[in-house]
């Protein structure tokens, strides 16, 4: 048996392992998914006497509870303006951002490319104080800008998947969008920028899942309800899990299906975007 042989033998028990993991952890995350949204169709006295017995009866009544009283269409609006707004606003920054130090050799593009990688390390809760005065010297406290500008301010990681896709993309392909009359924003906005499409709803699906979650920042900025978003609706109701805990499973499933949608519907385009960085040169 030659070196390849042992080589291609090894890598394939490293694959099947791996493969068993994500098998594993997949069948426990659709389990837990599963056991949620069954309890969510339970009453409150019926999850806590009888938690792993067979219910008298299932009904929808904690999510007409969650939608009618409870006003869960508004926080959902929020959360969607939120995250629509702010996913346009990053992709449009960090694709330039990227696609500049990509494209053009300038004093200090080396100290940006490690600017940016640097910036995945620091959280925004580290600078969250003088974050919040400037928020609130321009009377956006209360307001979904405040959070937009924030997030789409998170460019570090799109910055360094776009930067390294750009950066392999072959230089003919620029040199005949030139030849044919292309100035720089036509040849990026017509040209570079779809072929970096894999890229940019990979990103997107990445991204998405982290604006819809986020706590922090709605905590902080949104402090009306009016304002307040998803994720603030769900600790509204976990915060005393015995006396809400009906309640709390319903909103946990209305706030999981739509990023797990996008995750199902867009699946393809995810792994799409993960092997686009491979583009040679």
């Amino acid at each position: 048996m030659n070196h390849r042989d042992v080589m291609s033998r090894h890598h394939g028990k490293s694959a099947g392992v791996i493969k068993i993991i994500l098998w594993i952890y997949s069948s426990c995350t659709f389990f837990i998914l599963l056991y949620m949204i069954y309890h969510s169709l339970r009453p409150k006295q019926d999850i806590l006497s009888n938690t792993f017995g067979v219910p008298e009866k299932l009904s929808f009544d904690n999510y007409i509870k969650l939608l009618v009283n409870d006003g869960f269409f508004r926080y959902f609006g929020n959360s969607v303006l939120i995250l629509v707004v702010s996913l346009a606003l990053l992709v449009l920054i960090s694709s330039i951002t990227a696609y500049g130090i990509a494209r053009f050799n300038f004093k200090g593009k080396k100290f940006f490319r490690i600017y940016f990688l640097i910036g995945l390390m620091f959280p925004v809760q580290l600078g969250i104080v003088p974050i919040f005065q400037i928020m609130k010297q321009m009377n956006l406290i209360n307001s979904p800008l405040s959070v937009i500008l924030v997030s789409a301010a998170n460019i570090s990681m799109p910055v360094f998947m776009l930067t390294d896709f750009f950066a392999k993309l072959p230089k003919e392909i620029y040199e005949a969008a030139v030849i044919d009359g292309a100035g720089e924003w036509t040849a990026f906005g017509k040209i570079m920028f779809p072929m970096a499409s894999p890229v940019v709803f990979s990103v997107c699906i990445t991204v998405s899942v982290q604006i819809w979650n986020q706590f922090f920042l709605p905590l902080i900025f949104l402090q009306k309800d009016s304002a307040k978003t998803v994720p603030l609706l769900v600790v509204k109701y976990t915060k005393n899990l015995m006396n809400t805990m009906d309640s709390a499973m319903a909103v946990s499933t209305l706030s999981t299906i739509p990023i797990l949608l996008l995750f199902i519907i867009f699946s393809s385009k995810i792994l799409d975007g993960v092997t686009a960085g491979g583009v040679k040169g």
